[in-house]
């Protein structure tokens, strides 16, 4: 998981109109800096995948590639662990590299972050029987650069995010790949803060929408907006985008199925801060069609029982 320096989408602390954001920023940045049970729930998640994927191609003759797109220091810091405390776990970097059954053949980590680099060079002599290639590397680049044979080649991307630093560009990429299995935290609270609910899209602020165009590969979010039933005080029609969270994710969904068809899992675990709203909504994609079946057996399985 990677630690944000700075809440990238909201940079811009007023809303599209200069109305003053609120409070939420704040707490959707220590969320997200600092870590709680939905980091532990993510983490745990991805190191069960890893395992069952790893064991189930154990006797395939493919070698096997892990992508972590934001890799962070390795580790990561849990907040409310007690008074005036906190606790460092594996994050999902140190977890890949120790993965036993059968050991990834080649782990890329790759970090913005140089100090974050550094920490992961630590955890890379750490694990010297592992092939670790540290990128110190924006993730879109990156991936949409990755080359590699896929004939020979399997294995799963994770992209964790701190808010809205996934393109559309970069999703298209990983599908065509057809060799990664894919899990995504979509990130519900970021963009649900960019797209307030009584304004129209044109409203939002110009940065906002050329970022939201690109994370969701489009101008569909602009559907969101609905004509309200009653007039302004001016008489002018007014828009509505539905409350919540729901129709965010909806239109991201239905992206990745057209994008990935078959290959995209419909189930998904929303991810929760400790006041019950959603975070995060963790999403899931078949690199190969030939590992449909198995792949979505061991993730739906993962996703209903832990």
């Amino acid at each position: 998981m990677a630690v944000p320096f700075e809440h990238e989408c909201f940079a811009d602390n007023r809303a599209g109109n200069g109305e003053v954001a609120r409070p939420y920023v704040r707490i959707a940045e220590q969320a997200t800096r600092f870590g709680g049970n939905w980091t532990v729930e993510k983490l745990d998640i991805l190191e069960r995948y890893l395992d069952a994927y790893t064991t189930a191609l154990k006797d395939r003759p493919f070698k096997l590639v892990y992508i972590d797109a934001f890799a962070g220091s390795g580790q990561v810091r849990l907040g409310n662990v007690g008074p005036d405390a906190s606790a460092l776990i594996s994050g999902s970097a140190e977890r890949a590299a120790r993965i036993n059954s059968k050991p990834f053949d080649r782990l890329y980590f790759v970090e913005m972050n140089s100090e974050s680099c550094r920490d992961l060079e630590s955890l890379k002599t750490r694990h010297r029987d592992r092939d670790i290639r540290i990128e110190n590397s924006d993730a879109n680049t990156f991936i949409c650069g990755l080359q590699m044979d896929w004939k020979s080649w399997r294995g799963v991307i994770f992209l964790d995010p701190f808010a809205t630093q996934v393109y559309w560009s970069t999703i298209e990429r990983i599908s065509q790949f057809k060799a990664l299995d894919m899990w995504i935290l979509f990130p519900t609270s970021a963009i649900a803060r960019m797209l307030p609910t009584s304004r129209t899209p044109d409203d939002i602020h110009p940065g906002w929408a050329t970022r939201l165009t690109q994370v969701y590969g489009d101008e569909s979010w602009r559907r969101l907006y609905e004509p309200t039933r009653q007039l302004s005080l001016f008489g002018s029609q007014g828009h509505e985008r539905e409350s919540g969270v729901d129709g965010l994710v909806r239109i991201y969904r239905e992206k990745l199925a057209t994008t990935f068809g078959s290959r995209f899992m419909s189930m998904s675990r929303p991810l929760l801060i400790s006041t019950g709203s959603r975070i995060f909504e963790l999403l899931f994609c078949v690199g190969n069609r030939r590992g449909i079946c198995p792949a979505k057996n061991i993730a739906n399985h993962i996703l209903n029982h832990f």
